[in-house]
């Protein structure tokens, strides 16, 4: 197994391209990993009150969010692969609840995370200033937190993921400032917290604020992917990107403020933090010093950046990886302290290089996440299959001093020839991790359910279920029991791994 001690310092941003990453870096300072160079254990072990559990998120799995950026952007020519349309093929999650939570309980799990939709609650900008939300909505989701209650399901629940209402993203006008530019962006999601904590906290304690920031901001802003579909508008991009920070600070403070009730009777009422992409980085020719300077840079800013902000207060607001800019923040009060616990969205890894391939602007290098040059076992979406990386990024959080949930983590396999063993091994870094002191809460498989992968529409299939798009029947697929192996005993065993199959060949899904 690849276990490595690395010294990192960086300043970027990413966004894939037709297979490519872009990033826009400059220098930072550095920070040690922590040595996990001890042999793997012959058996790894969870607690009897770990949370284990799948996710959705809202625009992916319901129908009739007509009213996001998303819901419009879909119906633009060009913009979603095959030209998939959740509404018309989609799981229909909020019709289908007992079907989706029954496969919850089918495979042992414990918890659900998935997402509020601020748009279905509040549809239009005077059902949201009158402050009127759709009681269709209020009902649907107040049933849904009655029926995991009912189930002894913990709902996790993220307030932004990824989609906003079209009244604050609008998508025929991308050269207006737009979502998280707008004057009114923060106040509007305050307001929005403060109101779905009112609401609902009496039956959630875990939230998530806002799910994978920087990719919101590189799919919108950079790679053109995403609403409102700006290509390299760098500047636009990292104002969204400082934004985002302010507006997870506004958040956390809302929702503490608004959720007073304990849902679970463990003596808190609200657990907040937003949903991190981490990544590994290496450089593309191991050795070669000036491919681990650009590896280095890229993961300060991928992975540290927002987290160093949130719980330190340290907002490097020029992105050079010092704190001595006349605009950066050291303690910053407003900032410092609004993590409760860490979420780590974990996939794979990125490999970068200075000395070949197509340079991109800024930063002078190539990156790349797809197709790389390794031995390792490819998925649908031609991504590396790295479960060490899982260890690496948790071993990174670790000084962070924060409990810590794995809040995404799946595999895109249409043919259900990899996710057994993809569940298995990377439970085992977990597990490991955990070892080392990493102190892991729970594990939320990305995704229950097939659903709309955004810009891939309906190719790359990440559920531990498929469903039928004319009836909508939910079907576990076989690698479900190797989930439910794990989560039954606590544990996975190295010579189970052994044991297991090799990785089944990918299907493109690209």
């Amino acid at each position: 197994m690849e276990r490595m001690r690395r010294t990192f310092s960086v300043s970027c941003f990413s966004v894939v391209v037709f297979g490519l990453v872009l990033f826009a870096c400059t220098s930072g300072t550095t920070a040690s990993a922590p040595d996990a160079s001890a042999p793997p254990p012959a058996q790894v072990t969870f607690p009897s009150n770990m949370l284990w559990g799948s996710a959705t998120a809202g625009f992916q799995v319901e129908k009739g969010n007509k009213t996001s950026d998303w819901g419009h952007w879909v119906t633009m020519a060009g913009k979603i692969k095959n030209g998939d349309q959740p509404d018309v093929k989609g799981p229909d999650a909020l019709a289908h609840m007992d079907e989706d939570i029954a496969l919850l309980k089918a495979t042992g799990q414990n918890a659900y995370r998935f997402s509020i939709e601020w748009n279905r609650m509040y549809p239009t900008r005077v059902s949201f200033d009158t402050d009127v939300p759709d009681a269709t909505a209020v009902t649907a989701y107040t049933t849904l937190l009655a029926k995991l209650k009912a189930a002894g399901i913990t709902p996790l629940v993220t307030l932004q993921h990824f989609a906003l209402p079209d009244w604050l993203s609008d998508v025929t006008k991308p050269n207006d400032p737009q979502g998280w530019e707008r004057p009114d962006a923060i106040a509007s999601y305050t307001t929005w917290c403060t109101r779905a904590a009112t609401r609902f906290g009496g039956d959630i304690d875990w939230w998530v604020t806002i799910n994978e920031p920087f990719n919101l901001v590189l799919g919108g802003y950079v790679q053109g992917s995403f609403p409102p579909g700006l290509i390299l508008a760098m500047d636009r991009a990292f104002a969204v990107a400082k934004t985002e920070v302010r507006a997870h600070a506004a958040c956390f403070d809302a929702i503490h403020a608004a959720d007073t009730k304990d849902a679970d009777g463990d003596g808190k009422a609200a657990l907040v933090s937003y949903a991190a992409h981490l990544r590994t980085f290496h450089p593309y020719e191991e050795g070669n010093a000036d491919d681990q300077a650009v590896a280095d840079r890229v993961r300060y800013l991928w992975n540290d950046w927002f987290l160093n902000a949130v719980t330190k207060g340290d907002y490097d607001d020029d992105l050079d990886g010092k704190l001595d800019g006349p605009k950066d923040k050291t303690a910053d009060p407003t900032l410092k302290g609004r993590m409760d616990w860490i979420g780590v969205n974990y996939y794979s890894d990125t490999l970068l290089s200075a000395t070949r391939g197509v340079k991109i602007p800024i930063i002078n290098a190539a990156v790349f996440q797809d197709n790389l040059p390794t031995p390792r076992a490819k998925t649908d979406f031609a991504w590396d299959i790295y479960p060490e990386g899982l260890g690496t990024v948790l071993d990174e959080v670790k000084p962070y001093g924060l409990p810590v949930i794995v809040t995404e983590n799946g595999v895109a396999d249409g043919k259900d020839v990899m996710r057994a063993r993809f569940i298995a091994e990377h439970l085992y870094q977990l597990g490991w991790a955990k070892q080392r002191g990493v102190d892991v809460r729970g594990y939320i498989h990305w995704a229950l359910i097939d659903n709309f992968e955004w810009a891939s529409g309906y190719c790359p299939k990440f559920g531990l279920a498929s469903f039928d798009p004319t009836t909508g029947a939910r079907t576990l697929r076989k690698s479900a029991d190797t989930y439910k192996t794990i989560i039954a005993s606590g544990s996975v065993k190295k010579s189970d791994l052994d044991a297991l199959p090799p990785y089944g060949a990918p299907t493109t899904c690209q």
